[in-house]
């Protein structure tokens, strides 16, 4: 039986590390990089890795979670906000997912999920959008 799974490449084009301060799993087994119980890694600025991985607990299965990353901010400086994805791949429903940010923080490249379908590898580009 094949495994559902989803990635997420993140390329940090800003000059600060993003960092995961809110990660939750609630159905499914993180799978970051294909490693199993890994669960989403923090992005090093000027640096593309695969930020998030998840894959279906048992076979064809659906999988949901959420993540979220801020930019690590130097000592007086303000942050440049978030990212949020919240991701739902449902055995027998319509798929959902989003990519969100705040702030200065901007997105490019983010496609939304087919509504159906199971295997998903999507890639963004986060940027600072006043620097």
């Amino acid at each position: 039986m094949a495994t559902w799974t989803f990635s997420l490449m993140i390329t940090n084009a800003t000059d600060r590390e993003l960092e995961v301060f809110q990660s939750q799993l609630e159905w499914g087994i993180w799978n970051t990089n294909d490693e199993e119980d890994k669960q989403p890694i923090s992005i090093p600025p000027n640096t593309t890795l695969q930020a998030l991985g998840v894959k279906a607990s048992t076979g064809p299965n659906g999988y949901e979670c959420s993540c979220s990353w801020r930019d690590k901010v130097p000592s007086g400086e303000k942050s440049y906000g978030t990212i949020s994805l919240v991701l739902d791949v449902p055995q027998k429903s319509k798929n959902r997912a989003e990519c969100l940010t705040e702030h200065q923080l901007h997105v490019d490249s983010w496609e939304d999920l087919p509504e159906k379908g199971h295997n998903f590898v999507r890639s963004i580009i986060v940027t600072n959008k006043y620097v």
